[in-house]
């Protein structure tokens, strides 16, 4: 079972066409563990995986970014395939424009904050883009860090930088895998504050996962419930909506 609550139809118009179209029809099976995904996504936003541990979550978002190979279906986002098991298609991760925050912020310790956060397009294959870097900077409140060491940063700053990181790697979407999980509750807080501008601010969506009630109710445009051995699907339009759009 999944739920999803859509935008009015002027407005995902207008999304669909900043942040595209995200098809996952996907099936994989880990020992005796089996998850599965039948969904269309739309325009930009921040879609929530949401649902209990040991789910699938982070196996279905590791499908997307190209780091799990699903066994069957396919993954198209704007027309580019990334999986398709019919045809053999597997686009690497490396590829697919993907930006992807753990919930360890995985920096690297020998760079400072500016090198890690120029590492990505250079992984990616994305051109170097000083107006991005700069907004990207600008949006996570980076500037006075760029010169640190990794280690000098606080826990909150280091997922900061790793936010960061991922963005500049972005040309299709933002992956993010319970990225506050490591985090005390004024550090989450802050930090929701930081990746509900994301969308809006650089025309980027997301897809996030969480287990926490609280990051949902406040982040999220729209739910895909998870449920272990269940299909993640496309939901009914009489289904219940939940999330920020209903909160009063």
């Amino acid at each position: 079972r999944s739920t999803l609550f859509p935008y009015t139809t002027l407005f995902r118009s207008w999304l669909t066409l900043l942040g595209g179209v995200l098809e996952v029809r996907v099936r994989k099976r880990l020992g005796d563990f089996s998850t599965g995904a039948d969904f269309v996504l739309d325009g930009v936003g921040i879609t929530a995986l949401y649902g209990p541990s040991g789910a699938g979550k982070t196996t279905l978002l590791n499908m997307v970014a190209g780091l799990v190979v699903p066994d069957e279906g396919r993954i198209v986002h704007n027309g580019t395939v990334f999986f398709d098991a019919a045809e053999r298609v597997f686009l690497p991760a490396r590829r697919r424009g993907v930006g992807y925050v753990f919930q360890e912020h995985r920096l690297f310790p020998h760079l400072s904050v500016r090198n890690n956060l120029l590492f990505a397009p250079r992984f990616c294959g994305r051109p170097y883009s000083r107006s991005f870097f700069e907004r990207v900077v600008a949006l996570m409140d980076l500037e006075p860090m760029l010169g640190r060491g990794v280690g000098s940063l606080s826990g909150g700053e280091s997922q900061r930088v790793a936010i960061g990181r991922a963005l500049l790697a972005c040309t299709s979407f933002l992956l993010m895998d319970e990225p506050l999980a490591s985090l005390d509750a004024r550090l989450r807080d802050e930090l929701m504050g930081y990746i509900a501008t994301i969308p809006q601010a650089l025309g980027v969506p997301v897809l996030y996962v969480s287990h926490a009630e609280e990051e949902i109710r406040r982040l999220a445009d729209r739910v895909l419930v998870v449920e272990r051995g269940e299909e993640t699907r496309q939901p009914r339009s009489e289904e219940r909506r939940v999330g920020k759009e209903c909160r009063s």
